[in-house]
């Protein structure tokens, strides 16, 4: 997570390069792609007795992300922010979830 916060900082600043964005993209898209299997995991050790439930509350969470995001976008761009300001979105958005993952490692190791 904290990969992608960095990464989409860095894309604010690549945004005017095109030799910058392409390297940085595939690097976000790693982060992001490395990113799911993790959480999945986790999520599935947490309510590991309700697998089922389980898979569908992780599915749908990651749906109501992936549709929540780009109207994020939206409203960003329809107010004149500038492309840029999706950059900024997502690196928020990523860091809010930082201090939840430091919250759940910190009770898993207690």
């Amino acid at each position: 997570m904290s990969a992608i916060v960095v990464l989409s900082l860095v894309m604010l600043a690549a945004a005017q390069q095109v030799w910058a964005v392409l390297p940085t993209v595939l690097l976000l898209g790693f982060a992001a792609f490395v990113l799911n299997p993790a959480l999945d995991g986790r999520v599935f050790a947490i309510a590991a007795d309700a697998p089922t439930l389980t898979g569908a509350t992780t599915v749908s969470a990651f749906q109501l992300g992936i549709s929540t995001t780009p109207a994020l976008a939206a409203a960003a761009l329809t107010q004149w922010a500038g492309l840029t300001s999706v950059c900024v979105i997502g690196a928020a958005l990523a860091a809010a979830a930082v201090p939840l993952i430091l919250l759940d490692r910190a009770r898993r190791d207690s």
